[in-house]
């Protein structure tokens, strides 16, 4: 049987491929485990310096969740977690900056998986919409994720008149960073790639981690909140090479 889920290494970059062509990447029970589990797993290796997300084929990004297995608790699990919302749980979660390289068609939850990526880019045939109404349904997951990223109207024309996006579109509104020709994606997202492995990881970690609590927090603490932050992180040894090589006009050597 075919890998739901490819796993690459390449360097120190993981690439998670949504392995199911044949249904346009649909998220079932068996993928959004394993893309969990390793979104998870990411998160521990030290190792590791960056996550890229991306759908096999040309066609599809991600099409959302499986239909064909909502019955079977694609919506609610026995102990009522979702299991796609636990995956934006993970990216979101991740110690590592996740890129979305967005194939093509993002639909419903895959809207969500570009949505909770940190950073995001888009071949210039990719489409995004949120067709959840002709089922029946609602986009609730990643509607709370993208009152934070688009302009509410926009969103409502998405959710319910079905008005997709496209990739220009979607860097308009900044649900995606940038956009790149098909045969040139790849290209792009190494650019990204490369920008983000000469960063300190140990300020990536921690400026992540603060970025996701300095969202839940009252405006009026936030930035008591990073006073705090950047004191701390400004004792790490990463922050002691930055300045170091700085000062020294060369390239820092990251403890961490």
């Amino acid at each position: 049987m075919t890998d739901l889920l490819l796993q690459e290494r390449r360097d120190s970059v993981l690439w998670l491929t949504l392995n199911r062509p044949e249904v346009h990447n649909a998220l079932n029970a068996a993928l959004t485990h394993a893309l969990t589990v390793a979104l998870q797993k990411a998160s521990q290796d030290e190792a590791l310096r960056a996550v890229v997300l991306t759908g096999a084929g040309e066609r599809s990004f991600c099409a959302g969740a499986d239909l064909k297995e909502s019955a079977g608790g694609m919506f609610q699990s026995e102990n009522g977690a979702n299991p796609i919302a636990n995956v934006l749980r993970a990216i979101e979660s991740c110690s590592k900056p996740v890129v979305a390289r967005v194939n093509g068609a993002a639909l419903a939850g895959g809207v969500g998986l570009v949505a909770a990526c940190d950073l995001a880019i888009a071949a210039d045939h990719a489409k995004f919409g949120l067709p959840e109404l002709r089922v029946g349904l609602f986009p609730m997951m990643v509607a709370a994720l993208l009152l934070e990223r688009i302009p509410r109207r926009r969103l409502q024309a998405m959710a319910y008149l079905g008005e997709t996006l496209s990739a220009a579109e979607a860097a308009d509104c900044a649900l995606i960073d940038r956009v790149a020709p098909a045969a040139g994606l790849d290209t792009a997202t190494e650019e990204i790639l490369t920008i983000l492995k000469r960063n300190s990881p140990a300020a990536m970690r921690v400026g992540k981690a603060a970025l996701q609590a300095m969202g839940a927090l009252a405006p009026q603490d936030r930035l008591a909140f990073a006073e705090r932050q950047i004191a701390e992180l400004g004792k790490s040894e990463d922050a002691r090479e930055g300045r170091a090589a700085f000062a020294e006009k060369r390239r820092p050597s990251w403890m961490t």
